[in-house]
């Protein structure tokens, strides 16, 4: 483990040997990374470490050369890889003293006992180990020092206020007089050492001590002492004398300017604080950063003051920073409010919680809590007595805090949005806005605190039109630059809250940041974590706890999904750096076996492309089959993560990982009616293909897929030609040859077709594909029968589609042979086997769900039993068709389905009707170019108009 010193002379220690770390170059770039605590150090901050406003021309290549010696020294030592390289500079990873300083002090606040505090206060005090920052440049050491300084002179303070709850205020009284002497002007040592000496019971020496921290302050800053100062002062004078006359606290903070809206959420808040009950009240506002908690409950408790007319104590517990408020100091302010004495102040968390309890029962008084961190941090805080209420605001959920009315804020709907805009920036100044006021809002995600600070923009620059903020807002990568208004900032906020993530939680945030889906599972972070699938559901219901992620609710796989907000999105994608290529290619290999896994529970059949080889992550079974439980219902669910991926693959320079992903989603997208998905992916995926073949006609088969669903089929043919298809493997080569088929059989070359069907066959073969080869077979069938007039050829490839399609056992493929057999069936005059052949392909259909399938089924089944000369039932059937061909926009399905109307109305003798339906089929055929259909039309329309006696039907 790596360890750096900084509270001291500058090094570093693996498994506690020291590492030679050569020069005060060398030392300062240590200090720099280390000071950083895990966070990227740009160039620019380390050159400015080292040379301060006069850099050499050199400056950036010294860095880089000084970065490798420390990289060098530490690889040396065992620390291989803890100097990283990040796009926006280096990070380094070790244990910090000063992390382990702040994590006492942490631990330390929230001890409660007083005794514990000090002894841990004491340990980090005794980290110092002389001057810090030793052997550095005067750069850092100027811009450092003094901030260590401070950390060091508020664990001295706060330690010797334990050791006076202790009762050990007499030992400390040398310490205390050294402190003063080197800190003349720090105003809370003064009064420190007075409470010391009046605690030790030495009054006159307090009452000396206060007159010397007067005259000092004046002498050296020409001020008078604090109002604190005086209070003391007071009470040291005041001992044994009455008390004063009780004051009724009222401490609620004004209201929020431009409030608006949230009246449910106020109502519940003022319902809660003013009933009566025998526990008293505890309300908990939760929310995201931003979303305007503390000016909810706010207001909601100035609406309810005249129900607590004994006061109103208000304290903000700091719960998002380094440092949150210690129950034992809000205390004191509460009782000091309530009329207790400094000199009577009871010692410990414990004793001021029950005299707090005490100075409010019999009483009725209001506490607003905002900000907490903990359960733990505000229950020494509340009101035992019934006629009392709290109202507690909290970035995190709480789930621990029971009973308590729970009241979440979701961002807020555009019109009252649109009304906070205009409280803040006037409505005039939105009047000017026309249209652009609109994306304004949109930027600003409904998060009150962005709107204001959008409005005080508006407010404030008169010159600033609405649609140029707009414009700054609509740019995500500037959008955290622009919602800043003085010390306000949405960037400030968000950051308040990642500072508390752990190491997992913020890597899991920037993920998911930049994969950037509307909705998500955990399956994406433990290939980038690199942590079991469990770990994931536990770091997104931390997440969701401190309001950074929402739920979403079940996706159509029904598993649990979340959601993230797009400014916190927006923040992530500013803060670091997102995947680094090791995760991302973890990420793109989950990606590509989970979707080949699915592929094959859709298709009932494992797919062969030979990129999957090198690209899919070697999973176990049992990891495939918790993500994926139900294959087809997951690709809906996942769609957009899947497609991210893509783009992260494509954008990343792994271009064959994208191919195959993209190749074993290309069925799914289709079987979702999601195929225009898959083409505008594959136009991202074209201009990265170069010279590879596979990415290439990836780019091209998927193209095609889209074209071919639209019924475009010239120009599948256009694209699938200039596909290099005989460089790669045959399974991949087998699926272009397949769709070229059809699209030449589509635009009537029947013997090209007959020749790319007859190339699948062997390919389909070569990759154990019999799905694939049956299909092939069915193909050659409709050709020779309907095209080349070879009925014997057709039944004999008819044959084996079936018992190939059977053997396969994949549903699609059985039901689409079945429909071939069908046609084939009845070109032999074998009606009842045409009927019993297209009822099982729509059994097959309906039972997975395949809507465009039972289209193409219903109207073979129609066309069977019209020639079986059951035209009820056909004309049925056909309705049926028609009815599905509209709903799901196939302009081809429902020009077959009209036609089987029409043959159904010249069966039955209408050919007025028949006309006229096929007239309508005839119209159709300019929503796509297949000619053989519209042949095939006209020549039913043809055959229509020839036996319509002259004016009929007109």
């Amino acid at each position: 483990m790596l360890e750096a010193t900084v509270l001291g002379p500058v090094g570093a220690t693996v498994h506690g040997t020291p590492v030679p770390i050569k020069g005060r170059l060398g030392r300062t770039v240590l200090a720099a990374l280390a000071l950083a605590c895990r966070q990227p150090v740009s160039v620019e901050r380390l050159i400015d470490a080292l040379w301060g406003e006069r850099p050499p021309a050199t400056a950036r290549t010294q860095v880089h050369i000084q970065v490798s010696k420390l990289r060098a020294s530490l690889d040396r030592a065992g620390a291989g890889g803890a100097v990283v390289t990040v796009p926006s500079g280096y990070l380094l990873d070790c244990v910090v003293d000063v992390d382990e300083v702040r994590r006492l002090l942490l631990t330390a606040r929230a001890a409660g006992d007083p005794a514990d505090t000090a002894a841990l206060l004491r340990s980090a005090l005794d980290r110092w180990a002389g001057t810090p920052l030793g052997g550095v440049t005067p750069h850092l050491a100027g811009a450092e020092l003094l901030r260590l300084d401070e950390l060091r002179m508020c664990l001295a303070e706060e330690w010797i206020d334990a050791e006076i709850a202790c009762g050990r205020a007499a030992r400390l009284l040398p310490e205390l007089s050294a402190l003063v002497q080197a800190h003349p002007l720090r105003e809370g040592l003064h009064h420190r050492r007075m409470l010391a000496l009046h605690r030790a019971g030495r009054r006159a020496d307090a009452l000396a001590a206060f007159h010397e921290a007067r005259r000092v302050l004046r002498d050296e800053l020409g001020v008078d002492p604090s109002r604190e100062l005086l209070a003391l002062e007071a009470e040291i004078l005041a001992v044994g004398t009455p008390p004063a006359a009780t004051v009724v606290p009222a401490q609620l903070p004004p209201r929020t300017s431009g409030f608006a809206g949230r009246e449910a959420e106020s109502a519940a808040i003022r319902a809660a604080v003013v009933r009566r009950a025998d526990a008293p009240p505890l309300v908990l506002v939760t929310g995201m950063p931003g979303i305007g908690k503390t000016a909810l409950a706010v207001h909601a408790a100035a609406a309810a003051v005249h129900a607590y007319p004994d006061g109103q104590l208000y304290a903000d517990l700091r719960g998002a920073d380094a440092r949150p408020a210690a129950p034992h100091d809000v205390l004191a302010g509460f009782l000091r409010a309530l009329g207790v004495p400094a000199w009577s102040m009871p010692a410990t968390v414990e004793d001021r919680t029950a005299e707090f309890r005490s100075r409010t029962a019999g009483k009725r008084v209001l506490v607003l809590l905002d900000n907490a961190a903990t359960a733990r941090q505000i229950e020494p805080l509340l009101a035992a007595d019934p006629g009392c209420a709290t109202i507690v605001t909290s970035r995190s959920v709480l789930p621990e805090v029971e009973p308590v009315v729970r009241v979440p804020l979701a961002p807020l709907c555009d019109e009252v949005a649109g009304t906070v805009l205009a409280n803040v920036a006037g409505a005039a100044r939105l009047a000017e806005g026309d249209g652009t006021i609109a994306a304004v809002i949109e930027a600003c995600g409904g998060v009150p605190l962005a709107l204001r600070i959008a409005g005080a923009q508006l407010a404030a620059y008169p010159k600033l039109s609405v649609a140029e903020l707009a414009a700054r807002l609509s740019d995500e990568s500037r959008r955290m630059r622009e919602l800043v208004a003085g010390q306000r900032s949405v960037r400030d906020s968000l950051d308040a809250s990642f500072r508390l993530l752990d190491r997992d939680a913020r890597a899991a945030m920037l993920a998911l940041a930049a994969i950037g889906a509307p909705t998500f599972t955990g399956w994406p972070l433990a290939p980038v974590l690199g942590v079991p699938l469990h770990r994931t559901g536990e770091v997104l219901a931390h997440l969701c706890a401190m309001n950074l992620l929402d739920q979403a609710g079940p996706g159509r796989d029904g598993v649990p999904r979340y959601r993230m907000h797009d400014l916190v999105r927006a923040y992530c994608r500013t803060v670091g750096p997102a995947l680094d290529p090791g995760a991302l290619d973890r990420l793109t290999g989950w990606a590509v076996a989970l979707a080949r896994h699915a592929y094959a529970g859709i298709l009932g059949t494992p797919v062969g492309y030979a990129v999957l080889a090198e690209t899919a992550a070697p999973l176990g079974p049992d990891v495939a089959e918790q993500v994926v439980r139900e294959p087809l219902w997951w690709v809906a669910a996942d769609a957009d993560v899947l497609l991210a991926v893509f783009a992260l693959a494509v954008r990343g320079g792994l271009p064959r990982r994208a191919a195959a992903l993209l190749l074993v989603l290309r069925a799914p997208l289709v079987r979702l009616e999601l195929y225009d998905h898959g083409a505008r992916a594959a136009a991202r995926l074209r201009p990265v293909a170069g010279a590879d073949p596979v990415v290439r006609v990836t780019a091209a088969l998927v193209t095609a897929t889209a074209r071919m669903h639209r019924s475009r089929y010239a120009d599948v043919i256009a694209i699938l030609g200039e596909a290099p298809v005989r460089d790669v493997d045959p399974a991949l080569r087998a699926e272009v040859l397949t769709s070229l088929g059809y699209a030449y059989e589509r635009c009537g070359d029947w013997h090209r077709a007959v020749t790319a069907v007859g190339e699948a066959v062997v390919c389909f073969r070569k990759s154990g594909n019999r799905a694939g080869e049956s299909g092939c077979h069915g193909t050659l069938a409709a050709l020779y029968r309907d095209h080349l007039g070879d009925l014997g050829a057709a039944r004999a490839h008819g044959k084996k589609a079936l018992r190939l399609a059977d053997a396969a056992g994949e549903w699609k493929t059985c039901a689409q042979v079945r429909l071939v057999v069908v046609r084939t069936a009845l070109a032999c005059g074998d009606t009842a086997a045409a009927v019993r052949l297209a009822g099982q392909a729509r059994a097959l259909a309906e039972r997975n769900g395949d809507l465009i399938g039972q289209t193409w089924c219903l109207t073979a089944e129609a066309d069977a039993l019209r020639a079986h000369g059951d035209l009820s039932a056909a004309r049925r059937f056909a309705d049926r068709a028609l009815g599905l061909a509209r709903r799901t926009r196939r302009p081809d399905a429902e020009s077959a389905a009209l036609l089987a109307l029409a043959s159904i109305e010249l069966a039955a003798g209408d050919r007025a009707a028949a006309r006229r339906i096929a007239r309508a089929a005839l119209l159709l055929q300019d929503r796509f170019d297949s000619p053989v259909e519209r042949v095939g039309v006209e020549r039913v329309l043809a055959e229509i108009e020839c036996q319509l006696p002259s004016g009929a039907g007109r």
